[in-house]
Protein backbone atom coordinates (compact mmCIF):
# COMPACT_ATOMS: atom_id res chain seq x y z
CA UNK A 1 0.00 0.00 0.00
CA UNK A 2 1.14 3.31 -0.46
CA UNK A 3 2.12 5.92 2.44
CA UNK A 4 -0.69 8.15 1.59
CA UNK A 5 -3.33 5.23 1.33
CA UNK A 6 -2.10 3.79 4.57
CA UNK A 7 -2.11 7.64 6.26
CA UNK A 8 -5.70 8.36 4.85
CA UNK A 9 -6.69 4.73 5.62
CA UNK A 10 -5.85 5.33 9.59
CA UNK A 11 -7.34 9.22 9.50
CA UNK A 12 -10.56 7.01 8.38
CA UNK A 13 -11.02 5.40 11.18
CA UNK A 14 -9.59 7.67 13.40
CA UNK A 15 -12.87 10.02 12.63
CA UNK A 16 -15.06 6.99 12.29
CA UNK A 17 -14.62 6.53 15.94
CA UNK A 18 -14.13 10.28 16.65
CA UNK A 19 -17.99 10.42 14.99
CA UNK A 20 -18.99 7.56 17.27
CA UNK A 21 -17.92 9.46 20.10
CA UNK A 22 -19.54 12.62 19.42
CA UNK A 23 -22.64 10.75 19.18
CA UNK A 24 -22.29 8.83 22.63
CA UNK A 25 -21.16 12.35 24.41
CA UNK A 26 -24.32 14.48 23.16
CA UNK A 27 -26.51 11.68 23.88
CA UNK A 28 -25.05 10.44 26.87
CA UNK A 29 -22.86 12.25 28.33
CA UNK A 30 -24.57 15.77 28.38
CA UNK A 31 -26.67 16.44 31.43
CA UNK A 32 -29.24 18.16 30.19
CA UNK A 33 -30.14 16.09 27.60
CA UNK A 34 -30.17 12.50 29.91
CA UNK A 35 -33.55 10.53 28.89
CA UNK A 36 -34.53 7.21 28.53
CA UNK A 37 -35.24 7.91 24.75
CA UNK A 38 -31.65 9.29 23.90
CA UNK A 39 -30.56 5.64 24.22
CA UNK A 40 -32.77 5.03 21.23
CA UNK A 41 -31.70 8.07 19.47
CA UNK A 42 -28.03 6.86 20.21
CA UNK A 43 -28.94 3.41 18.52
CA UNK A 44 -30.91 5.58 15.72
CA UNK A 45 -27.58 7.71 14.72
CA UNK A 46 -24.54 4.74 15.29
CA UNK A 47 -26.51 1.64 13.96
CA UNK A 48 -26.41 2.67 10.01
CA UNK A 49 -22.78 3.27 11.29
CA UNK A 50 -21.82 0.30 13.04
CA UNK A 51 -23.40 -1.46 10.01
CA UNK A 52 -20.58 -0.10 7.52
CA UNK A 53 -18.31 -1.77 9.92
CA UNK A 54 -17.77 -5.05 8.12
CA UNK A 55 -17.73 -3.82 4.39
CA UNK A 56 -15.48 -1.45 5.60
CA UNK A 57 -12.62 -3.88 6.96
CA UNK A 58 -12.66 -5.42 3.39
CA UNK A 59 -13.29 -2.20 1.79
CA UNK A 60 -14.09 -2.31 -1.87
CA UNK A 61 -14.47 1.36 -4.23
CA UNK A 62 -18.25 0.77 -3.99
CA UNK A 63 -18.40 0.33 -0.17
CA UNK A 64 -16.66 4.25 0.16
CA UNK A 65 -19.03 5.11 -2.49
CA UNK A 66 -21.93 4.10 -0.13
CA UNK A 67 -20.93 5.51 2.97
CA UNK A 68 -20.12 8.62 1.12
CA UNK A 69 -24.08 8.62 0.36
CA UNK A 70 -24.60 7.86 4.11
CA UNK A 71 -22.40 10.85 5.36
CA UNK A 72 -24.44 13.05 3.49
CA UNK A 73 -27.06 12.47 5.71
CA UNK A 74 -25.06 12.30 8.90
CA UNK A 75 -23.92 16.25 7.00
CA UNK A 76 -27.65 17.78 7.03
CA UNK A 77 -28.14 16.47 10.70
CA UNK A 78 -25.17 18.32 11.72
CA UNK A 79 -25.35 21.29 10.09
CA UNK A 80 -29.47 21.60 11.51
CA UNK A 81 -27.43 20.82 15.06
CA UNK A 82 -25.53 24.13 14.63
CA UNK A 83 -28.58 26.07 14.50
CA UNK A 84 -30.00 24.63 17.31
CA UNK A 85 -30.08 26.31 20.71
CA UNK A 86 -27.56 25.05 22.90
CA UNK A 87 -26.06 22.09 20.25
CA UNK A 88 -23.46 24.63 18.40
CA UNK A 89 -20.43 23.81 18.98
CA UNK A 90 -21.61 19.59 19.21
CA UNK A 91 -22.97 20.56 15.69
CA UNK A 92 -19.71 22.15 14.60
CA UNK A 93 -17.88 19.32 15.58
CA UNK A 94 -20.12 16.61 14.04
CA UNK A 95 -20.24 18.70 10.78
CA UNK A 96 -16.36 19.10 10.65
CA UNK A 97 -15.59 15.11 11.83
CA UNK A 98 -18.03 14.48 8.90
CA UNK A 99 -16.60 16.45 6.40
CA UNK A 100 -13.50 15.16 6.48
CA UNK A 101 -14.80 11.46 6.89
CA UNK A 102 -16.49 12.33 3.93
CA UNK A 103 -13.38 13.36 2.13
CA UNK A 104 -11.09 10.79 3.39
CA UNK A 105 -13.75 7.77 2.36
CA UNK A 106 -13.98 9.00 -1.11
CA UNK A 107 -10.18 9.47 -1.75
CA UNK A 108 -9.89 5.97 -0.45
CA UNK A 109 -12.65 4.72 -2.85
CA UNK A 110 -10.67 6.84 -5.31
CA UNK A 111 -7.42 4.85 -5.14
CA UNK A 112 -8.83 1.56 -4.33
CA UNK A 113 -10.68 2.40 -8.19
CA UNK A 114 -7.47 2.70 -9.45
CA UNK A 115 -5.92 0.54 -7.80
CA UNK A 116 -3.07 2.75 -6.00
CA UNK A 117 -4.22 0.64 -2.47
CA UNK A 118 -1.37 -2.11 -3.86
CA UNK A 119 2.29 -1.98 -2.84
CA UNK A 120 2.87 -2.11 -7.06
CA UNK A 121 1.80 1.48 -7.64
Amino acid sequence: MTSFYKKTQAAFWLLFVGLLGIFIYNKLVMPEQVEKIQWILLAFQTVPLLLFVPFLLKPTSRTFQWFCFMLLLYFLIAVLNIFYPGMYYIGLAESIVVGLLFTASMMLGRWKMRGMDTESN
